[in-house]
């Protein structure tokens, strides 16, 4: 099905794709719409600049949907959509038939109530910010030890003394071998992303850091699924040159090694053991792992057969060597600038000028032209200037300002940012 109707920023990441060299088909197939909807609205924005695309269509109005329809049955959809927004057509329908105000009226078919409630999908639904275009993401599979890990969180497993709990595991993707195996409490929102960087340090300490570790998109490492903007641990990693690899969306087969891991402790440690304390079940989890590394084969290709420690020798020997003490010389903030310069975000001003980056409100100009508030801008890292620029479509620069994703203590958590330092912008 072929849509017609667009958003501003989708008719903006359709012309950004056009200019870049893609078929007005092959945009049109990738986002669902209409041939010559693409075609249009690339043709406005060469003859008009960005200005043309800002508005809808200056097609003559169309009568509203429903229009045709009593008010009463306008009103109860209505109604019925903003107090169960889960609710989809056919329960709508079904609940509209069921009211006894619609007795004897004549309800819409489902096409038509579609697009009535469509028109009021900007209040209907939670605000989401436009897509942001992180750097990449993606890399090949590892070909050395210690190349790339991946990392993955358990699902919860109970157990009779100690309640629900969450392993977080590491494992190496080359070799399978699993590398640690740290248990959390499972209840909801126990484990946070201060919890992650502790666990991984202690792996660190007895590995090395990888060049690259992989990862789903669960919240806690990487701050939001849709990819919003690098969490502070995605750029804690970056610091110490380590790649942070995000799998594809519902694509678990892109950590199979972890995933096999976190089964394997569901056999080998969970199952008809019940240990009565925390450190007993950690002594267990690491004496399984340790059995998995030295001494039972493996079914990687790579190992031949053989326990992965036997089959490459070289998983003992860390490829960069990692020690607490020595995190600050380790840590550079000139890689979280390549980072960010490599990410791009778009923006819907707000009516008092403002935009959301990173969890934190910033104002793009202290006078805001009135024109300029519910547009969308661009926004880009300066790795020269060491700020975020705010930029107009047609590229025009609007102000500068800061994040505490800036300082080094921030992302390491060794000390308090100066947030007061971060609070306003910096018009140009």
């Amino acid at each position: 099905m072929h849509h017609r109707t667009t958003s501003l920023a989708q008719r903006v990441a359709l012309v950004e794709r056009h200019q870049a060299g893609e078929s007005y088909h092959q945009i049109a197939r990738d986002l669902g719409l209409n041939y010559y909807t693409v075609r249009k609205w690339c043709r406005q924005q060469r003859r008009f600049g960005w200005a043309g695309i800002s508005h809808g269509s200056a097609a003559p109005r169309r009568r509203g949907a429903l229009s045709h329809f009593s008010h009463l049955v306008k009103y109860v959809a209505l109604k019925l959509k903003r107090q169960h927004p889960g609710w989809g057509l056919d329960k709508l329908l079904l609940e509209m038939r069921r009211r006894q105000s619609l007795q004897r009226q004549r309800l819409p078919k489902r096409s038509s109530l579609y697009n009535y409630l469509k028109s009021f999908y900007p209040r209907l639904r939670a605000h989401r910010p436009p897509r942001s275009q992180p750097a990449c993401l993606t890399q090949a599979r590892a070909h050395e030890v210690h190349q790339c890990w991946q990392m993955d969180f358990k699902g919860d497993v109970s157990f009779v003394h100690l309640g629900k709990v969450k392993p977080f595991i590491v494992c190496d993707e080359h070799t399978s071998a699993p590398l640690a195996a740290i248990l959390h409490p499972g209840q909801p929102g126990t484990v946070t992303m201060n919890d992650v960087q502790h666990d991984l340090r202690r792996v660190f300490e007895q590995w090395g850091l990888p060049d690259g570790l992989r990862m789903d998109r669960d919240p806690v490492w990487v701050g939001s699924s849709r990819l919003d903007f690098p969490s502070r641990l995605l750029l804690w990693l970056v610091g110490l040159g380590v790649t942070p690899l995000i799998n594809r969306p519902h694509r678990p087969t892109d950590n199979a090694q972890v995933e096999r891991c976190n089964g394997i402790w569901v056999e080998h440690v969970a199952r008809g053991l019940q240990p009565r304390t925390w450190d007993e079940l950690q002594q267990q989890t690491d004496q399984a792992w340790h059995d998995r590394r030295e001494l039972l084969p493996s079914r990687n290709p790579r190992c031949a057969g053989q326990p992965p420690a036997r089959a490459v020798p070289a998983l003992h020997w860390p490829r960069r060597r990692f020690a607490r003490d020595a995190e600050a010389q380790l840590f550079e903030i000139e890689r979280v600038f390549a980072y960010l310069a490599a990410w791009r975000w778009q923006r819907v001003v707000d009516i008092t000028g403002q935009i959301s980056l990173g969890g934190f409100n910033r104002r793009i100009l202290p006078q805001m032209p009135r024109a300029r508030r519910r547009q969308l801008i661009t926004l880009r890292f300066d790795p020269q200037l060491r700020l975020f620029a705010a930029f107009t479509l047609d590229g025009l620069r609007l102000s500068t300002f800061t994040l505490p994703y800036l300082s080094p203590d921030f992302l390491m958590g060794t000390g308090s940012a100066h947030m007061d330092s971060c609070s306003g912008g910096h018009p140009l």
